[in-house]
Formats: C-alpha cells, structure tokens, sequence
C-alpha cells in the first residue's frame, strides 16, 4: 500500500508543481501570449502560455507578472499515468492492483485527488512453485484534498482533507485513514522541501521572481485554467528580456 500511496503523492505534487485566479488580474496588460515549451513536473509539453504585468508597478521598477494556462491535457496525461501504473503491477506471486477511473480536481482553489482501489496479495507458496492463492483483499475509495498556499515566496502545500469508503478486507478494522494520513504527510513534507516545486520556475526564478499567488479554475467548457502570480524587483527591460528567454529556451521546473 505504502508504494502506491507514494505514486498517488508524487501526481499530486506534479500537477501542483505545474508553473501556472483563472484569468489575468485587473489593471494588468498581456505582454506574451504564445505556444511554448513547458517542463511541468518532468513532463515536457506544448502549451498555450500568457503573461501578464502590471505596467504602471514596472515603472516604480516593481515587477508583477501574472501566468495563464491551460492545463488540461497535463492533468489528463497525469491520469493516464496513475491508471498505467496499476495496469503494471499485475504480479503471479505477490501485489496485484486494481482502481477506477482516477479524478483530478480543483474546488475552490484546492486540490482534489480521488481514486477507488482494489489490492490484492498472492501467495505462491515456498519458493514461489506452488499455484498462487489470494492472501488478502482490500478495497477503498481513497478521497484526498490539498491545498496549495504560498509562505515566504515559496509555493507549499498541505493536507485538507481526507477520507476513504466503500472499504473491504482487513481496512474495515484496521485505522487506515491514520496510515493513509502518515504517508502522506510525509510525502508532501519532502515535497514541500524540494526547490523544483516551491520555487518559481526557470527563467523567473534567475531574475529574482517568486510566488504571490497560485490558483485554478475549470471552465464552463471543463477545461482547467491555472494562474500564477510572480513579483521581483528591477527594471522594466527585464520583463523583455524575459520574455525573450521565455520564447526561445521556454519554462521549465528543472533547477540546474
């Protein structure tokens, strides 16, 4: 259980990991708006990306930039991912994995990861020569909410909520939720640690740009929107120069 719980932590904290309020805030001006190459949490895609800055801020050499994209196909893949991993992990003598369809959601800012499990534990007797027979089985609907916040500069996140139903198997005795909640814990402690995710990315992070905000909206046409707000101080040539950078080399997670 302990692996899978670790997957599940790991695809949360890639989609909050994606460099992304939905729409361009008030008084701010569009300064880019072009297909571009994106590394989000490992992944690397086309997409649509915007900028946005304050241009009256700039002048005080107060740089605001806000990001808007669309992360739908991101989010999807990251779906498919989950899904091909229990496909995986299938074995004769040992973990087999079953789930349902996974769902990746954003109510109100947050994060919403949700996912029915089945696992199943075959034993094949000594040495393994022997024809397998089903140990345990347990089954749950694990529901996980996080919310992403921003201290100090740093995008970081935490455990909102947390529940599981429509359990089977030794999970109806044992205190699941309280492991369920340990792991991931852990895991978004480690996340919350790693630069890759709680700093802004590359190029922004070089000239000095760090999080103001991070938010996400699905629209009417169910398509997710995610919008990030950056600040640094400098001249206004270093909104054009970044812009530059962002058009040839594109943005990427990766902190080299």
């Amino acid at each position: 259980m302990r692996k899978l719980l670790g997957v599940i932590s790991a695809i949360l904290g890639a989609v909050m990991a994606s460099p992304v309020v939905a729409q361009a805030p008030d008084h701010f001006s569009l300064i880019y708006d072009e297909p571009t190459n994106v590394n989000l949490g490992g992944r690397p895609v086309i997409a649509d990306i915007a900028f946005y800055t304050d241009e009256e801020a700039a002048l005080d050499e107060d740089l605001q930039l806000a990001l808007v994209t669309d992360v739908t196909k991101f989010v999807e893949e990251t779906e498919r991912d989950l899904e091909n991993w229990i496909a995986a992990h299938q074995n004769r003598c040992g973990e087999r994995w079953g789930a349902g369809e996974p769902t990746i959601a954003f109510p109100e800012g947050q994060i919403r990861f949700a996912l029915y499990l089945e696992y199943e534990l075959w034993n094949c007797g000594l040495r393994g020569r022997g024809e397998p027979g089903r140990f345990t089985r347990e089954t749950g609907e694990i529901d996980v909410t996080l919310e992403p916040y921003i201290e100090d500069g740093k995008l970081q996140a935490r455990l909102a909520a947390l529940s599981i139903d429509q359990r089977s198997g030794v999970s109806r005795y044992l205190p699941l939720e309280f492991v369920l909640r340990r792991v991931l814990t852990s895991e978004i402690d480690k996340l919350n640690l790693n630069q890759k995710f709680y700093q802004a990315p590359k190029p922004l992070i070089d000239d000095g740009f760090s999080y103001v905000s991070i938010d996400a909206e699905i629209t009417e046409d169910e398509r997710t929107v995610i919008t990030a707000r950056y600040e640094a101080s400098g001249e206004r040539a270093v909104l054009d120069r970044l812009m530059t950078r962002i058009r040839e080399d594109g943005i990427t997670q990766e902190q080299k």
